[in-house]
């Protein structure tokens, strides 16, 4: 993410999925103007429908997966906690909201929709030109208006039930979510649960999207960032923390997710310029 404010739109006609796990610093809200998608986010697979949103907080794991009709059109804006300095407080919290609620995902009616989807086209114009006069003022006000609607909306219903992982996969990835900085292999967490590494590959990579170490990974480079943020540890207490044995390969994994080495995203997060976020 180059600036505190993007909006992107995509029509496509095969029925594809995300190449990888995915999460960043940043707001998501995901709209789907036609198609179906199936969602996972944050432990739970959704089933995203025409006119429906999803809400993807700050570091929420997520991942389109393979599944429903050919096809689909889309837009999703992402923005920063800066993009809003104006707002505070209650106004704040209150338009963050959807961000934070046990369901993350809401179906809305045609009229609700046209509402959602004038906003949107509108602020994709306001976009397109960084020319215009007031540019990023005017997606401000409009992007406050689409995050104040659904609120509003979210506090009265309206929010999709998630389809539950089956009961022996909840129970794989809970215990994966609890004891990730210990040394988790496919064997050992195989071994906890009775089932064959080959079965438990299989039934992770269908139920979640995600193959076995791209998930520990992505926990754990996840929860190195937040220390980075928060802490002023050495990188090689760090790497043992969230379960590396080497830092050498501590430093090659979480180049491999976040796209730089933990050096060099310590220094952007002290940056004051730079502070909008990474993909």
């Amino acid at each position: 993410m180059k600036s505190d404010f993007e909006i992107h739109f995509s029509k496509q006609s095969e029925n594809t999925a995300m190449d990888m796990y995915h999460y960043h610093d940043f707001y998501e809200i995901y709209y789907l103007f036609g198609g179906e998608r199936y969602y996972y986010l944050e432990n739970h697979i959704y089933h995203v429908t025409k006119g429906s949103v999803v809400f993807v907080n700050k570091n929420d794991i997520h991942k389109t997966l393979e599944g429903g009709k050919l096809g689909h059109d889309r837009a999703v804006i992402y923005f920063t906690e800066r993009f809003l300095r104006r707002f505070q407080g209650e106004d704040l919290e209150l338009m963050l909201s959807p961000f934070r609620s046990g369901s993350k995902i809401m179906s809305f009616n045609n009229q609700q929709q046209s509402y959602i989807e004038n906003l949107l086209f509108q602020m994709k114009k306001e976009y397109a030109d960084a020319a215009l006069p007031g540019r990023s003022v005017f997606c401000e006000a409009l992007l406050v208006q689409l995050l104040l609607f659904l609120s509003r909306i979210s506090q009265e219903s309206g929010q999709v039930t998630p389809q539950p992982l089956g009961g022996k996969m909840a129970e794989i990835i809970e215990y994966c979510n609890d004891h990730y900085t210990k040394p988790l292999t496919l064997e050992s967490v195989s071994s906890q649960f009775f089932i064959s590494p080959y079965y438990l590959s299989r039934l992770f990579k269908r139920s979640t999207g995600f193959h076995f170490p791209e998930y520990i990974n992505t926990l754990r480079i996840r929860e190195a960032q937040r220390l980075l943020r928060e802490e002023s540890a050495k990188m090689i207490d760090i790497s043992e923390r969230v379960g590396y044995s080497t830092v050498t390969h501590f430093n090659r994994t979480f180049k491999q997710v976040t796209g730089m080495a933990p050096l060099t995203y310590k220094k952007m997060i002290l940056s004051p310029h730079q502070q909008g976020g990474q993909r």
